[in-house]
């Protein structure tokens, strides 16, 4: 009998530890942390850049409070221009689910790093999950909690393994999908990993971010594109690679100067309109790119001693109020008397001639 009880007592143990490892497994599957992190990768193991890519081996998750983290200085996206707009996804899906799902990625901050030009302290830089970490901090910004009345939290894997190299790979592998990264975002970024990452050789760094040469060799052009122009969209947001393929052509080739500089004269003509808040300004890169390339093409106006290097529009009516040419000579005015304009707006359009044209 005492053989049985002991048979029947081992047994028992047993099914015991089985039931108490499924319970572990069962908790550690529902644990709202343990994430799905297989599609997360590691481009190249730090000081190995013809290394193949491989999974990455997670070292460690943490909940930070989204005010201890600042995003990397070459993150790809430019953070200043996130809003709710275009963070309305994640700020949906984190009512519903209650919590951040997918972590973002981060590395530690040491020494001086840690402070800012703004006097905040911060000790880990995002390398991926900017949209993330905005979205967080927009909750605690209004003091929103989730249906647990618990504050939401910035859910982060820390990678300190990730070199400079392997963190631009890895961020651009994370965000290469992302709609909403506009192509001057990225062309900023390449442009950036190309002369400092990638000794200037366009064919190398293709090949190790996986992308088609000639359309990253497109890409990088779009920041050849003169402040002037960039300045005349709406946000950099709406400047898109085709824009600068059809208006690089004429910055490209000297026998087009003459385009160039109406496109150039046209540019700032909308950034003019815009300080004004003026109706008349386009309200769309589509809209801006159309008028630029109405400037470029347009049938030459000047005669064979005089151009046409400037136009200024009345802020109420919309009508000319001052017509910049350049002569053999220098410079003249035409002030139209039926323009609608203020003196003030003379004076101020005079002014602007005289900083934008005169070389002494």
């Amino acid at each position: 009998m005492s053989k049985n009880r002991s048979l029947f007592s081992g047994v028992a143990d047993r099914v015991q530890r089985e039931e108490q490892n499924e319970a572990t497994v069962q908790n550690e599957r529902s644990n709202p942390f343990n994430s799905n992190l297989s599609r997360i990768t590691n481009p190249r193991a730090p000081g190995q850049p013809e290394a193949s890519i491989h999974k990455a081996t997670i070292e460690r998750h943490i909940l930070i409070d989204p005010s201890r983290c600042r995003p990397w200085v070459h993150h790809n996206r430019a953070y200043e221009l996130l809003d709710e707009q275009r963070c309305a996804d994640l700020i949906a899906g984190f009512r519903t689910v209650g919590r951040q799902q997918r972590p973002a990625i981060v590395r530690t901050l040491q020494g001086d790093s840690r402070f800012g030009s703004n006097g905040q302290t911060h000790d880990f830089e995002i390398i991926s999950g900017a949209r993330r970490h905005w979205t967080v901090s927009w909750f605690q910004a209004r003091h929103e909690t989730n249906t647990a009345g618990e504050p939401f939290l910035f859910l982060a894997i820390v990678r300190d393994d990730l070199d400079t190299l392997a963190a631009f790979e890895l961020s651009d592998a994370e965000n290469r999908g992302q709609q909403d990264i506009s192509d001057y975002e990225r062309a900023l970024e390449y442009r950036w990993a190309l002369d400092h990452l990638y000794e200037g050789n366009v064919s190398r760094m293709a090949q190790a971010i996986q992308m088609d040469r000639s359309h990253l060799s497109r890409l990088i052009d779009l920041t050849e594109m003169p402040p002037d122009v960039v300045a005349a969209y709406p946000s950099i947001l709406d400047i898109r690679v085709h824009h600068w393929r059809q208006l690089g052509r004429f910055f490209s080739d000297p026998k087009n100067q003459q385009a160039a500089m109406r496109i150039i004269e046209c540019a700032r003509s909308i950034v003019q309109l815009r300080a004004v808040a003026s109706l008349k300004a386009p309200e769309t890169g589509a809209q801006t790119i159309e008028r630029l390339m109405t400037a470029a093409l347009a049938k030459k106006q000047e005669t064979r001693h005089s151009q046409i290097l400037q136009t200024i529009q009345a802020e109420a009516t919309g009508k000319l109020a001052v017509r910049v040419k350049r002569t053999t000579h220098g410079i003249t005015l035409d002030l139209p008397y039926a323009s609608g304009a203020t003196k003030d707006e003379i004076y101020a359009a005079l002014r602007q001639v005289i900083d934008n044209h005169f070389q002494y």
